[in-house]
């Protein structure tokens, strides 16, 4: 049963992070509540520690609101391990991604060296900064919850 709620869950945020660049919290809440329902407190708990250190990849801008939610909630319904192979899964599924997108867009090379002034500046002052401001609609950014709906439905064939 988690797994048809999983993957209904992707499903529907796919759709409305390709249309609407985002992920809704009511869509978050949703999912919580039947969380908290199905799985009780290993849910929660879960859900609460991943969404404490996936926040940190929020403030670092290396990923957005609704997919820091998106993670917690994977990891909150599939458990730590279960949750982090897929999730690994659709991070190569989204790096394969991002890595077309670059090329065929001509922004390889901008990107590349956008990451490297990064790396320097995050050596040269010894600690972690953003990695850049963009907004909703900004070229750089793509939406991450088609590639963690690949990454399940590739996942639960093989794994």
């Amino acid at each position: 049963m988690v797994y048809y709620i999983v993957g209904s869950l992707l499903l529907v945020a796919t759709i409305t992070d390709i249309f609407w660049r985002r992920i809704p919290n009511i869509l978050v809440l949703i999912y919580f509540v039947s969380g908290i329902f199905v799985l009780h407190s290993d849910f929660l708990i879960r859900f609460c520690i991943s969404l404490i250190i996936f926040s940190a990849l929020y403030r670092l801008k290396f990923f957005g609101a609704g997919d820091v939610k998106l993670f917690s909630l994977i990891i909150g319904f599939l458990g730590v391990y279960e949750g982090i192979n897929m999730s690994v899964i659709a991070l190569i599924f989204a790096g394969a991604g991002a890595l077309v997108y670059l090329i065929f867009s001509a922004q390889l090379v901008k990107r590349f060296n956008m990451l490297v002034n990064y790396c320097i500046r995050v050596l040269a002052c010894g600690r972690l900064e953003k990695y850049g401001e963009y907004g909703l609609r900004d070229k750089h950014m793509m939406p991450m919850a088609p590639y963690f709906l690949a990454g399940f439905i590739l996942w639960r064939c093989f794994c």
